[in-house]
């Protein structure tokens, strides 16, 4: 036999241990070990592609091949790709995908996708039940009774990334990455600045923080931070563009007036008739609303937050502008309606305490929330209920391979008590878990599906809302999603009736709802009870693959370029909110802002996670041997040769834009989610 082992490109993925194989024919037969090796050749190599000759038992067509790794020596771990063998004499190519870190002896079942009944097999019908077997007695849902996990979306049992099965492990290389930039910052950028403690002087200080050889440049958009184009831009195009809502009727508790707004409104109607045209919109952070803040880990302060309302017009200029802000969720005469007919000093006051608001609810729920912990319940079942041989598997374990292990990274590291940002945040002291939960709470399997989410919000509208980057873009590529889903769905399934009898599918849809999503009280988020035709599988198969790339990217590579002006975007302020107009100076405001270890925190945090791993494989290079089918390999083909192209689409309307919005380019958009 000739056998072609191909060893994966990440680090640390060779290995100098033997390896050994066998094959188990289609009528059971099975053949003796045989060593690979090849002499004076350092086989197994980081990213190599190996041939060997071997000598076995003549089994007829190999379905299982097995692999015996003696696991040896310092590099022990190997991470097998592929396998391929081809018997002396004959043109038949057996292909195997393994795309696994092999420990021990594991068993390949050959690659051709099938679901379970369609398989005819007896050999392969026995390997694959063994398969899921040994699947869910390794992957455990975590424990009801535990406290932490209340009120959350269900995940994976375990309190530490060796508690979890190495292939749901984020590669070496991935964790130090991050363990690095996060020490980069606090080494390298807080050694800047002497008396760290001490408050800011000028704006012009909090640039020094940026001026580190170390860090991404400084966008040409932060030159205009205080203007208020800028502020509804980045609330349009930035971390969290998911936010804005048209407003249909302004609510009781924000009572904005036509005398209020008058001096913003340019076409010479009332409040109430921009409403009616849809020029005005609507940011509520009503789930901020008694929300205990947290204290300063180096001197104990408190913390400051509030619970704001925003109100956006789109003007006669076509440009969306901010024109009134109320900090707390009940008016009041302690809690005026801001307006940019105030002072300077207090308009800018209570746009900067918005989006201090704004940025903690972007990162615990704009990224944490919607991009990571609400993929784990998916995620989890997937790995448990779909075998190797399942083709809805090959679609989805490109993106979801690191999910589960990502976010026991935010559970044990970020939103711990005493974690990363509930020491930097606000919203600290046990306050991030409460947000994520109301956001849980209020969660709808609907909201993975961007086009839905977005008519919800009243922002689909093509029409309204120009220079909606976000949108445009999303919608394309949803668009180029759904195609190519829909032609690898509609190959492996006939009709309707394989979807209903694929038991693997329906197995896992039964744990998303039993222990992901309704595991404590019921509530299936609107989750089907079972997939019962070709439309509802693609759907949730696209909503999965888009939230794990294109909408993380969105809420992700600009995290950087947002946060790191800190009065931009603060995480945490060192004054209560404003209470009073005509109160509000530049010295206060300076006073209000983080101090410049807060401000060195912050800057570190948000580059660590916005920074993409080297391991990190991006959707324009997307695989196209996930499949052994023909059919499926050419519509992977077409799915990376279409990414391509909408991303020139991308690039040349970006030309004619001043900030070009990049986040979305397939080329800078990771294909699975991570940290």
């Amino acid at each position: 036999y000739h056998v072609t082992v191909t060893t994966g490109a990440m680090k640390y993925a060779g290995t100098d241990s033997n390896v050994y194989i066998a094959m188990t024919g289609a009528s059971g037969e099975k053949t003796s070990l045989a060593k690979l090796d090849n002499s004076f050749h350092d086989d197994f190599e980081r990213g190599s592609v190996d041939k060997f000759k071997v000598k076995l038992e003549d089994i007829g067509k190999p379905v299982i091949l097995t692999i015996k790794h003696e696991e040896a020596g310092m590099f022990a771990d190997w991470f097998v790709t592929s396998a391929v063998v081809q018997k002396a004499g004959d043109n038949a190519v057996y292909k195997f995908p393994v795309n696994m870190w092999v420990t021990g002896t594991v068993d390949i079942a050959l690659g051709t996708a099938k679901l379970f009944h369609q398989e005819e097999n007896p050999i392969l019908l026995s390997h694959r039940r063994h398969e899921l077997e040994k699947k869910r007695q390794e992957i455990k849902w975590r424990s009801p009774e535990s406290e932490d996990a209340k009120g959350l979306p269900g995940y994976i049992f375990g309190d530490a990334l060796e508690d979890l099965p190495r292939n749901l492990r984020l590669e070496e290389g991935m964790l130090k990455e991050f363990e690095e930039t996060k020490k980069m910052g606090k080494n390298n950028i807080m050694e800047k600045f002497h008396g760290v403690m001490d408050k800011w002087d000028q704006f012009a200080d909090f640039k020094n923080v940026l001026m580190h050889p170390k860090l991404p440049k400084v966008p040409d958009f932060q030159q205009n931070w205080e203007r208020d184009e800028e502020f509804a831009r980045q609330l349009l195009n930035g971390c969290d563009p998911t936010l804005l809502k048209r407003c249909d009727e302004l609510p009781k508790k924000f009572p904005v007036t036509n005398k209020m707004a008058n001096s913003q409104l340019t076409r010479g109607v009332s409040l109430e008739q921009e409403i009616k045209n849809g020029n005005i919109y609507i940011i509520d952070l009503e789930m901020l609303d008694g929300m205990p803040c947290g204290r300063s880990p180096i001197n104990q302060t408190t913390y400051f937050s509030c619970a704001p309302i925003c109100l956006l017009y789109v003007n006669s200029k076509k440009n969306l502008v901010p024109i009134a802000i109320q900090l707390w969720q009940q008016p009041g005469a302690n809690n005026p309606i801001w307006t940019p007919s105030d002072s300077d000093c207090d308009w800018m006051l209570a746009k900067i305490y918005f989006r201090n608001a704004e940025a903690n609810v972007q990162l615990l729920v704009g990224k944490l929330f919607q991009t990571h912990l609400i993929l784990e319940p998916f995620a989890v079942a997937v790995h448990r209920c779909l075998s190797q041989s399942h083709p809805i598997l090959k679609l989805l374990l490109p993106h979801l391979r690191y999910a589960c292990a990502g976010n026991l990274v935010i559970r044990t590291c970020l939103i711990n008590s005493g974690g990363a940002m509930d020491k930097l945040m606000s919203y600290g002291g046990g306050a991030q878990k409460h947000i994520i939960r109301e956001s849980f709470r209020n969660f709808k399997y609907e909201d993975l599906n961007i086009r839905k989410l977005l008519a919800e919000n009243g922002t689909a509208d093509r029409t309204k809302l120009p220079g909606y980057y976000f949108r445009e873009d999303a919608f394309l590529l949803w668009d180029c999603l759904v195609k190519y889903v829909s032609k690898i769905v509609r190959f492996f399934y006939k009709s309707n009736e394989d979807v209903k009898r694929d038991e693997e599918i329906q197995n896992c849809i039964r744990e998303v709802r039993n222990d992901g999503l309704g595991w404590e009280k019921g509530n299936d988020k609107g989750l089907p009870k079972e997939i019962t035709n070709t439309e509802q599988l693609v759907e949730l198969v696209v909503s999965l693959i888009f939230t794990a790339t294109f909408r993380s990217a969105a809420v992700t590579n600009g995290l950087f370029d947002i946060c790191m002006n800190v009065p931009n975007s603060p995480l945490n302020m060192a004054l209560p909110p404003p209470t009073e107009k005509g109160k509000a100076s530049h010295d206060l405001i300076l006073q209000s802002l983080p101090s410049k270890a807060s401000s060195c925190m912050q800057v570190t945090l948000c580059h660590a996670l916005s920074k993409h791993a080297d391991e990190q494989v991006y959707m324009a290079d997307y695989p196209v041997d996930m499949f052994c089918e023909e059919p499926a390999q050419r519509a992977a083909v077409h799915f990376r040769d279409e990414l391509q192209r909408f991303s020139s689409i991308i690039r040349s309307r970006n030309e004619g834009s001043n900030i070009p919005y990049e986040y979305m380019l397939p080329e800078k958009v990771p294909i699975a989610i991570a940290i």
